[in-house]
């Protein structure tokens, strides 16, 4: 109780602080900014579901360089991490599972067709404007897995206010972890109102990442270090972009990472693993870009992403049964559509795409998928005598697959925002519709046990929220909402009479919580910049079938999702008037988690643990160029524990980081 009096004080405290001047403009959390994740741009207040949108300046602040970094303060989000660094990290989002969450980077589908998983660990966010994270059901948006929601990471793009840029990023952390970050961009100027951009960046990260941390065997607590846990990740980019006039764009970006690491596997109190895991991937995108006069465009893509994971055990190559398996995935996709705006009260995006998946792996079936899908999503903006505003999202979706029983599925959602006053940013928002989740390559082809009668998971979900922002010398934005989705013909590893495991549609899951937050920004003379945020959620996950006559995990909780959550941030950006001093900033991210349960019975868990982490950095200027240095510490008090059972988290580290921008 003491520790989280002592957290409430350093961070909560400071946004009842007393100032005399508006806001500054360039607030670090809540500009108001429009966001692509539903496809139809929308600001936030405007929005039928909760919205959240990190920009780059949040993504800085961050502690960590990885995807799992940021989404970790994300609001009513969960992050499993099986062992910080090296550990391969999943979501659980608005209580669903981890296949529940579609993650797009520059609409490219991140989530594996082998599992419908995406491990945050393998992606970094150096080159991310903003990620955007959308809550609630989008299947009619985009398809499969967009259960709990969507997160949608964009990328720089390019967008540059002078001819060349240049960033270098150096850093160096307990453990024996290093990185390196390079990138640079040029932009030329053409005859006829023609450009060209490029961009070229680079990061090694690697490190031994024998972290300690503390075992309890039952009976005495030791201090032990993770062994097995190195891990090295190299990630290469190109990008660029040609306009041949005003009205057009070609895009053309590749990215492609290698990331190799140890499997120590759970901590169970005897020798670590001696297993290895290796993730390739390559991603590669050709766009196309037509703006019309009348404010619409047209969106031409051909995607190709490539995936190779390799996972063996070198302590098996000589005895009977060998760990050593690989998954080699290839996805060709073909995407068009029509952005339309008939006026400023209705618009439209409608189109199509199409995608071959394959899968070759020595542990399935050779797995093929021909995909093909329609969609069109629309706004109508009204206002009454009674409503200042009243907005609706209705969006329609047909998807076809070649490679299950159940080949057509159509999902639907409307959505509706409500504006009651004229002068007030006072905001209601709700939304429904029906969504799913194809069935994986693993489920459908797995040697000897898959099934590929398996039919798509199906929810309908509900979402129902407040968002008021008010403006006065401090910028508040408090937001409450809450969802409901009923999940049917989950997909269960199930065994049969003889004993053998195979995957059915027998599983029925609700998943019900609360998302409530504040979010508030101020500023004083255009020189000091606060920011604060503060969120609680509460999530239920029910299994709601039972497997048998008086099953006991009936009505329990899923394994590891926490009912309760919180996240709070503090952000404290001085900006100097001094020539060589830029600016100081001061950094806490503070994250607060109940139990979560081991056994589908609900009687073993992990227990509840709070974390605190922040960072001090400052800029200075240079020949006409910024270099930064930044201080990081992660686990400030100490704490001792695991998001994931057998995954011991490390205690306190640290990082250092020096940085020069041009």
């Amino acid at each position: 109780m003491l520790r989280f009096l002592i957290i409430f004080i350093i961070i909560v405290l400071p946004v009842f602080s007393q100032v005399k001047e508006p806001a500054a403009l360039d607030s670090v959390i809540i500009d108001e900014i429009e966001v692509e994740a539903n496809r139809i741009r929308m600001t936030k207040s405007t929005a039928p579901n909760k919205l959240q949108v990190m920009n780059e300046k949040v993504l800085l602040s961050l502690n960590g360089s990885r995807l799992s970094d940021a989404l970790d303060q994300s609001d009513a989000l969960f992050v499993k991490d099986y062992g910080f660094n090296s550990g391969i990290k999943t979501i659980s989002l608005n209580a669903t599972q981890s296949e529940h969450t579609l993650v797009l980077l520059d609409g490219i589908r991140l989530n594996s067709r082998q599992n419908a998983q995406t491990d945050l660990s393998l992606y970094d966010i150096d080159n991310a404007d903003r990620i955007e994270i959308s809550k609630g059901g989008s299947s009619a948006l985009y398809g499969s897995e967009a259960i709990g929601g969507v997160i949608n990471i964009i990328s720089s793009g390019l967008n540059m206010n002078k001819p060349f840029g240049a960033d270098l990023r150096l850093s160096i952390a307990s453990y024996g972890n290093r990185r390196i970050f390079a990138r640079i961009m040029q932009r030329f100027s053409l005859r006829e109102n023609r450009s060209l951009s490029y961009e070229i960046s680079f990061s090694d990260e690697r490190g031994d990442n024998n972290f300690e941390y503390n075992y309890n065997n039952g009976f005495t607590e030791q201090l032990k270090r993770r062994e097995n846990a190195d891990y090295s990740s190299v990630n290469f980019r190109f990008n660029t972009s040609y306009s041949p006039n005003k009205t057009a764009r070609i895009r053309l970006f590749s990215n492609y990472s290698d990331f190799r690491r140890g499997v120590p596997g759970p901590e169970l109190g005897y020798a670590s693993g001696t297993a290895r895991q290796t993730d390739e991937n390559l991603f590669s995108a050709l766009r196309f870009i037509k703006t019309f006069p009348n404010s619409s465009k047209l969106y031409i893509g051909l995607d190709h992403k490539y995936a190779l994971q390799k996972y063996f055990d070198p302590a098996t190559f000589n005895l009977s049964v060998v760990l050593n398996s690989f998954y080699r995935l290839n996805t060709y996709l073909h995407t068009l559509s029509y952005e339309h705006r008939f006026s400023e009260r209705m618009e439209s995006e409608s189109g199509y795409e199409v995608s071959y998946n394959t899968m070759v792996s020595n542990e399935t079936d050779k797995g093929e998928q021909l995909q093909g899908a329609f969609f069109t999503s629309w706004k109508f903006e009204t206002g009454t005598s009674v409503l200042s505003r009243l907005i609706f999202y209705p969006s329609l979706r047909y998807d076809y697959f070649s490679n299950i029983k159940e080949k057509n599925v159509l999902t639907g959602k409307i959505g509706v925002n409500i504006k009651p006053f004229s002068k007030s940013e006072f905001h209601l928002k709700s939304s429904f519709g029906n969504n799913f989740s194809a069935p994986t390559f693993n489920e459908l082809y797995w040697l000897g046990l898959g099934n590929k009668d398996l039919k798509p998971e199906k929810s309908l979900s509900f979402d129902v929220g407040i968002y008021y922002r008010i403006v006065t010398p401090v910028i508040l934005e408090p937001e409450i909402s809450y969802y409901n989705i009923n999940t049917t013909d989950r997909i269960v590893w199930t065994p049969n009479s003889s004993g053998i495991w195979r995957p059915l549609n027998i599983g029925k899951v609700k998943s019900e919580g609360i998302d409530a937050g504040l979010r508030s920004s101020y500023g004083f003379a255009e020189v000091i910049n606060v920011s604060f945020s503060f969120n609680y959620s509460y999530g239920s996950a029910l299994k709601k079938n039972e497997d048998f006559p008086g099953d006991p995990s009936y009505n329990k909780q899923l394994i590891y999702l926490p009912m309760e959550m919180i996240k709070s941030s503090f952000m404290f950006n001085y900006l100097t008037t001094s020539k060589l001093l830029k600016f100081v900033s001061f950094n806490l991210f503070y994250k607060f988690s109940t139990r979560r349960y081991t056994n589908f019975e609900n009687t073993l868990f992990e227990p509840r643990f709070d974390e605190l982490s922040g960072n001090i950095a400052s800029g200075f200027a240079f020949l006409g160029s910024e270099i930064g240095l930044k201080f990081a510490v992660n686990n400030l008090l100490n704490e001792d524990y695991q998001a994931v059972a057998g995954y011991p988290m490390p205690l306190r580290n640290f990082k250092f980081e020096l940085s020069y921008k041009y």
